[in-house]
């Protein structure tokens, strides 16, 4: 049965790989063994679900993992996306980037290199594995492909302390970075109050970007599953490497639906609103805050979130400039 959509889905988090090889001390990807036993994303699949990703009205795909670049076809995945016109984001620890850059070069839009920390050995405590001097090489090369880049800073508690050296580091070295706090998923401990305060204190330094409506959804305690804020099957849907949507998302879902070549047609379904009913109702959506589900909502509350949004708008414009 056809029916209208309440909104139309514009934001897709392919996930083509849940290998990875870092070891992240706030993620469980790589811990996960069942996770680690699915085959990477498959090209021909890809390309269907593109097709039916575009006719949906999607516009930003952020082909995700895991480490991504794991998928041996990633290039073949990403110049299909550009073909068929996407906003392609990209992200990467930048560990293997430096042998692949060459296949990559003018597929992604945006690339996303991970930057928690400027210093070597805590490189390794918070990622579990040697890689610091790989991710400076990619920044460098990405830099040199005339790639746009954006650097990813997670906050948590332990980390807040690098906070001035990575945004020194950042416009010594003239390129962007994303500060925004670890979500609250993965059992992780949910950020300080006061370190959110800290954040906020950075936001008109150059070359730093950050989401201010997302930094008070964090500071009030995140999602209320009794008035959600979750936006997953309405604008934003999560494809999994074997083909499936997750439901209600990647990180907590109940249950996974078989593409099988179909999502246009499910999407057009009456078992669409039917799967992601209970989205944000869950009892484990209680104070979420991944913001891959959220950032579309903020908009929603104009009164909570207006001036917020637009002051994060318009310095986004600025770093925008300054990069061009």
């Amino acid at each position: 049965m056809s029916i209208q959509q309440p909104n139309k889905i514009f934001f897709c988090n392919y996930w083509v790989t849940y290998r990875c090889n870092s070891k992240c001390e706030f993620c469980k990807i790589w811990r996960d063994t069942n996770l680690q036993s699915l085959s990477d994303a498959k090209v021909s699949e890809v390309k269907i679900n593109l097709h039916d990703l575009k006719k949906m009205g999607v516009k930003i795909i952020d082909f995700t993992g895991g480490e991504p670049l794991l998928n041996r076809d990633l290039p073949q995945i990403l110049s299909y996306a550009k073909k068929l016109g996407f906003f392609i984001k990209l992200s990467t620890n930048g560990l293997i980037y430096p042998e692949r850059s060459q296949e990559l070069k003018d597929l992604p839009n945006r690339i996303y290199f991970s930057l928690d920390t400027i210093n070597q050995n805590e490189y390794k405590k918070i990622r579990g594995v040697e890689g610091f001097d790989k991710l400076l090489e990619s920044i460098g090369i990405a830099k040199k492909l005339g790639q746009e880049i954006c650097l990813l800073y997670t906050v948590t508690d332990e980390n807040i302390k690098n906070i001035e050296n990575i945004v020194n580091f950042c416009q010594k070295n003239k390129t962007t970075i994303y500060i925004h706090p670890c979500f609250s998923y993965f059992d992780n401990k949910e950020l300080n109050k006061k370190n959110i305060s800290i954040i906020k204190k950075f936001f008109w330094k150059p070359y730093v970007r950050m989401s201010l409506p997302q930094l008070e959804f964090h500071y009030r305690g995140g999602n209320e599953p009794q008035n959600p804020s979750c936006r997953v099957g309405i604008s934003t849907i999560d494809i999994s490497p074997d083909n499936c949507l997750t439901i209600p998302c990647f990180h907590k879902n109940v249950k996974k639906v078989k593409i099988n070549g179909d999502l246009y047609s499910i999407y057009n379904s009456s078992e669409w609103n039917e799967l992601f009913k209970m989205a944000g109702r869950y009892d484990f959506c209680k104070n979420c805050t991944i913001d891959c589900y959220f950032g579309l909502s903020y908009s929603d509350r104009l009164l909570q979130y207006f001036f917020k949004q637009n002051l994060s708008y318009f310095k986004n414009f600025i770093e925008e400039r300054r990069r061009k």
